[in-house]
């Protein structure tokens, strides 16, 4: 059974702590818009418990014995705010999963979301590099994940404050990409660290602001300038700071920006992790597939 990309947003998950819930339907036949919108292989998906490692989820295809063994990318997830709970961005992980990865988010599946964070919320990109310890190990993550995790291509992303945990967690020699969303590190220290840490990132960086609205803005602008990585800097002046992980209309013939954001972050993976020309095309060029769309700019460098 395939799974559609606006099947994606239909699935309903019970979040019962340590319980795995299984998504799947029929699919529909929305018109392509992005590279991974013309896919017929789309899974269902499973929203599970990491076992044998506290305070995360994995989102991932149901049926891995659909995929040879160390063939599937893993992409390590941190949630805004530098939450515990992945719960908000449920849909939008699964989106991602649902193409061909495992995805394995900050918080367990039972996190209940909270509203304030504390003045002093430190990043912890630790959180990160521990879910990909479990994942890489075989007789923990790998073995719940029947030894289908390919080790050697491995991405790191997350939002907002999360998304300076995905850049941190970038410096981790076992990563490959990082994609980092409505985020950047502050001219200031703010969450423990400061902008001499994009020093530490040697691999390919998606990122990605919401337009004026978006708080981040300006700290994705300003560190796309510092990164002297291959670099991409989309923005989408609708989205503001949550749309394209939470959901909104992107006001334009994308359709919902939910939909837009994980078919450009799974683009992003394919692109450098599976070296996909197609993906790259939505990125790179004067007529790439992004700069073609009514409220989208993109910016590169060393590419």
């Amino acid at each position: 059974m395939k799974f559609s990309r606006s099947a994606a947003l239909l699935c309903v998950f019970a979040v019962a702590g340590g319980l795995a819930t299984a998504c799947g339907t029929e699919p529909s036949t929305p018109g392509p818009t992005l590279v991974a919108d013309a896919r017929d292989d789309y899974h269902p998906t499973v929203r599970e418990a990491t076992a044998g490692l506290a305070g995360h989820t994995v989102f991932r295809p149901a049926e891995l014995d659909a995929f040879p063994d160390g063939s599937v990318p893993i992409l390590a997830w941190a949630n805004g705010g530098c939450r515990t709970s992945n719960i908000s961005t449920t849909s939008f992980l699964t989106g991602i999963a649902a193409q061909g990865y495992i995805v394995i988010a900050n918080g367990a599946p039972d996190e209940q979301p909270i509203d304030q964070l504390p003045d002093d919320t430190l990043a912890r990109p630790d959180r990160l590099t521990e879910a990909i310890d479990w994942a890489t190990d075989s007789d923990t993550g790998g073995a719940q994940l029947d030894g289908k995790v390919d080790t050697g291509k491995i991405g790191v992303m997350g939002t907002s404050c999360g998304g300076v945990e995905a850049l941190l967690a970038a410096a981790d020699p076992r990563v490959d990409s990082v994609a980092g969303l409505n985020t950047g590190f502050f001219p200031h220290r703010r969450f423990g660290f400061e902008r001499a840490e994009l020093a530490e990132i040697e691999v390919p960086t998606l990122l990605f602001n919401g337009g004026t609205e978006d708080q981040a803005r300006q700290n994705s602008i300003d560190n796309f300038e510092l990164l002297d990585v291959p670099t991409v800097l989309v923005a989408q002046e609708t989205a503001g700071h949550n749309g394209l992980t939470y959901g909104l209309d992107a006001g334009d013939s994308s359709g919902p920006m939910l939909i837009a954001g994980y078919t450009m972050v799974t683009d992003w993976f394919d692109y450098t992790l599976h070296g996909n020309d197609e993906a790259r095309a939505q990125f790179v060029g004067e007529s790439c597939g992004l700069c073609t769309r009514p409220t989208w700019t993109v910016r590169t460098k060393n590419l």
